[in-house]
């Protein structure tokens, strides 16, 4: 047996043995705990996202929030979501501006290839949920105003569940 060997041996017959057992909890307690107790909550400055964590829970709300996306006569795309372990998903787009916007929902096997799934125009001081109508891994709204130089600031909020 080598010294280090030998060494690291006399180090664990001294180690004192600490209980790492944890403190049981009554079945009661385990009954009012909510099957869903973490919410994440992006929040966004100016078109960053940011991610809030509020304690306590698994991961069944998530909401990303785009406050003052400005439209252009070009299309722009907001940032993807990976929607393959969410139940439900919505758009929530509020047209803070007078002149109309048109909003394309977009989804991607890949994140690169992009493919209209919906669209809608939506007129000034309006608001409307947009849903997709079919499935891929990733999705995204794009974002573009009707009339080329009318452009309008939009709020967008992604909503989404997961079913535990």
């Amino acid at each position: 047996m080598s010294r280090t060997a030998k060494r690291s041996k006399k180090r664990l017959r001294s180690t004192k043995y600490v209980s790492r057992r944890r403190p049981r909890r009554s079945c009661r307690a385990k009954l009012l705990k909510p099957p869903c107790s973490r919410i994440t909550r992006p929040r966004v400055k100016q078109g960053r996202p940011s991610r809030t964590i509020l304690p306590g829970a698994t991961h069944c709300f998530t909401e990303h929030t785009y406050v003052g996306a400005e439209t252009s006569s070009s299309t722009s795309a907001l940032p993807a979501q990976d929607t393959s372990s969410l139940s439900m998903y919505t758009y929530g787009i509020v047209n803070r501006g007078k002149n109309p916007a048109l909003v394309q929902i977009q989804i991607s096997p890949n994140a690169v290839d992009y493919a209209v799934d919906s669209q809608e125009v939506i007129a000034g001081g309006q608001t409307k949920a947009l849903v997709p109508q079919r499935f891929l891994r990733y999705t995204r709204l794009a974002i573009q105003s009707v009339e080329p130089d009318q452009p309008t600031r939009l709020d967008v909020y992604f909503q989404a569940q997961r079913m535990p």
